[in-house]
């Protein structure tokens, strides 16, 4: 996600991506990437462009997804007996601060756990009282509909979230993929 909106911030992300697809096999290590980006980004971009940015590497025969979440919100790991571990941050957004550091996370994935990722503009929709919709309601939905297949997660994720916001408009836009474990199944 990147701050700023508007064209800057759509040509940062368009670059961002063609270069996260061209160095991302020629370097495995995903904390060393956002160092390497989050350098490029501050030598390359106006101060007040920042985005967040969350990576990852499901390794299918270890069970292992690797990930940095640099400054994004965190993103849940939905267990099959209904737990959920949250994704959490591991660095701050690219740009932002130039020359942190980032750690590369390691969580064990399970046939039947499902991934859920999701941009900000879902956790921030607002309601017309001003409140938003929030992480915590985000990740007790999941919960509450992970039997559903991803389709139908999906579907209900954003149906809650339309019911939430009643008549007022999306500030931001909203992006969600789930994808399932051991299974075909995955959408977005």
């Amino acid at each position: 996600d990147v701050s700023g909106k508007g064209l800057p911030a759509a040509l940062l992300m368009a670059n961002l991506q063609a270069t996260i697809q061209a160095r991302l096999p020629l370097e495995l290590d995903l904390a060393k990437l956002a160092t390497q980006l989050d350098a490029e980004i501050d030598s390359n971009t106006p101060a007040e462009l920042y985005l967040t940015l969350f990576i990852a590497i499901l390794e299918t025969r270890s069970h292992t997804l690797r990930y940095v979440n640099a400054g994004h919100n965190p993103q849940f790991a939905l267990r099959a007996g209904g737990l959920v571990e949250r994704l959490e941050s591991t660095g701050r957004p690219l740009g932002l601060l130039p020359g942190g550091t980032f750690h590369e996370n390691r969580v064990s994935i399970e046939e039947g756990d499902a991934l859920f990722f999701y941009t900000d503009g879902l956790v921030e929709a607002e309601n017309e009282a001003g409140e938003e919709f929030g992480t915590n309601r985000l990740e007790a939905l999941v919960v509450a509909e992970r039997l559903k297949n991803p389709d139908g997660i999906l579907t209900a994720v954003e149906k809650a979230i339309r019911d939430f916001r009643s008549n007022v408009e999306a500030a931001d836009d909203a992006t969600m993929m789930l994808m399932r474990i051991g299974s075909s199944q995955s959408t977005s």
